[in-house]
């Protein structure tokens, strides 16, 4: 066992007896030994709370630690102070360098020495007296006997510092300091790459905004666009008057360049920005046509469901308010949605079978639609009850669940309204009204996870066709192997319609709907439906 300490009692190891010590740890060691003298068996039982404590047989492959620079220099200082050898005191040199300094004081002390006795007012004159009494050439017992005062006094005149007042005291000069940090005045050096200011001596100023010299080219522009797309009309709602009312020349210009500019973007690639292809783009005319919005809130409404930017983007591209953009996509969704829902037929049987693929004439020339589910994550609904009704086992997430149906040439025939991510797919095929729009005597083609819905499409005299059911304990055999392959090249009809959906950003798998949107996304869904039933066709033939 490795040499482990944090182990907790309820562990299940598998160590030698080696790491415990056998007496002192476990219970029935003395029942053990006798035993074993008698050649019976006896398992030996620990102690509570006893674990392997004993790893001796283990190496410490854990690193030295580094030592100190500090220390190491340390310990090499002391050596060396130790190594050096000490000075001796010689008693007689020190006894003949103060008589040296006593002859010299006999001599007759210097005018700076007088000064300083005079001076100190604290000093005793008795120590100018004993220095003078003893005489140059005096012996060795003299000397020793006023060594101390002579080691005391003559030392302390001759270090004595003369008394006199700091000049930093009587007067408070103040130098002139400049922080340089915090001078307001400019330095030479400047950081261009990251500074956002720009030199006072620059001779090019910047423009926020351009002026009409500067706007001849977007103008240009903007007159080439047709008169369908003018976002102020006679059938205008008051909230366009008051948004514009409310802006100045300034950015009502503003405004104008990046409505126009926008247009302009929309009318060169309305696949990628409305999710229409060229071909198609006569249907906004249709929908202003036939509908009471402007052509501006028809493609505001087409631009968020095609790329899901935020109401905030949306107001800056259309020159907008955000409350704007967002009442009058939920105004206009609804109505749209009505007028596309007409795209989303269901063809009668002998329509279908003209345009059945060669792939499905050979086995399954009945089936009528394929069907499948899929899901839309949504934002976590503050309810419990809205929680536990739109929690998706599957996605791991709250999500809305759709019902697809699709025929064989990949023409969406129907779409069912949302339902929470618990329900199943059986439960949705059953409430939603698909089996009503079913022709008897047909085939629906669906996934595995449809096999409890044979009965219901037999009360409707209809047949499911699915891959085979797949156990761990039966096999499948060889024709049900080759069967299952076949349907899933077929199914994968509808997993196609199904990313055609995914190109509108807003129907994305885990696009996180806001929870304010929900109400409209059944609108959506429709709408998007009918926009992928005017592309081109699935299946090519």
């Amino acid at each position: 066992m490795r040499r482990e300490y944090n182990v907790s009692s309820i562990s299940r190891l598998h160590c030698c007896e080696d790491h415990f010590n056998i007496k002192e740890d476990t219970v029935n060691y003395i029942k053990y030994k006798l035993m074993k003298e008698q050649g019976e068996k006896v398992k030996l039982f620990l102690n509570k709370g006893v674990m392997p404590h004993k790893f001796q047989c283990q190496k410490r492959n854990a690193p030295a630690p580094q030592e100190r620079m500090y220390d190491s220099k340390k310990k090499r200082l002391s050596l060396i102070n130790e190594s050096l050898p000490e000075p001796e005191v010689n008693s007689e040199n020190v006894l003949e360098r103060e008589t040296s300094q006593t002859s010299y004081c006999d001599a007759g002390p210097s005018t700076s020495y007088i000064q300083g006795c005079e001076n100190d007012p604290e000093r005793p004159s008795t120590s100018v007296m004993d220095v003078s009494v003893i005489e140059p050439r005096t012996s060795h017992v003299e000397v020793s006997t006023n060594t101390e005062n002579l080691l005391s006094d003559k030392c302390v005149q001759i270090n004595k510092r003369p008394n006199f007042r700091s000049k930093s005291v009587q007067v408070n000069l103040t130098t002139k300091k400049t922080n340089v940090a915090l001078s307001p005045v400019p330095l030479p050096s400047q950081n261009i790459g990251t500074s956002p200011i720009k030199p006072a001596t620059a001779a090019v100023k910047r423009k926020l905004f351009p002026t009409k010299s500067d706007t001849t080219s977007i103008s240009s522009i903007s007159s080439q666009i047709s008169h369908d797309y003018e976002p102020c009309s006679s059938s205008d709602l008051s909230y366009c008057v008051q948004d514009e009312s409310a802006d100045s020349d300034d950015e009502k210009h503003f405004k104008n360049v990046m409505r126009s500019s926008m247009l302009s973007a929309i009318d060169r690639e309305p696949k990628m920005l409305l999710g229409l292809y060229k071909q198609s783009y006569h249907l906004i005319k249709l929908l202003s046509e036939n509908i009471p919005l402007p052509t501006v809130d028809i493609l505001i409404t087409l631009k968020k469901l095609k790329l899901n930017e935020s109401f905030g983007i949306l107001a800056l591209h259309f020159g907008y308010s955000q409350s704007t953009i967002s009442r009058i996509f939920n105004k206009s969704l609804p109505l749209i949605a009505s007028k596309m829902k007409d795209l989303i037929v269901w063809p009668t049987p002998t329509e279908v079978y003209k345009n059945l693929p060669i792939s499905f004439r050979a086995r399954y020339s009945n089936v009528i639609s394929i069907i499948d589910c899929f899901e839309i994550q949504i934002e976590k609904p503050s309810d419990p009850v809205h929680q536990s009704l739109t929690w998706s086992q599957y996605k791991k997430c709250n999500t809305l669940k759709y019902l697809i149906s699709c025929t064989p040439d990949g023409l969406i025939n129907f779409i069912s309204d949302g339902y929470g991510g618990r329900a199943t797919d059986v439960m949705i095929v059953q409430d939603c009204g698909y089996l009503d729009c079913l022709p008897p005597k047909k085939a629906v083609m669906a996934d595995r996870g449809f096999k409890d819905l044979s009965h219901l499409l037999g009360a409707r005299d209809c047949t499911l066709v699915r891959p085979p059911s797949v156990s761990q304990s039966n096999p499948s055999t060889k024709d049900e192997v080759k069967q299952s392959k076949r349907i899933a090249a077929l199914r994968i009809h509808v997993e196609r319609v199904i990313n055609r959906l995914r190109e509108f950003h807003m129907l994305l798998p885990h696009a996180c709907v806001d929870y304010n949107l929900i109400p409209v996304i059944d609108d959506a869904i429709t709408l998007a439906c009918g926009l992928v039933n005017i592309q081109d066709v699935l299946i090519k033939k």
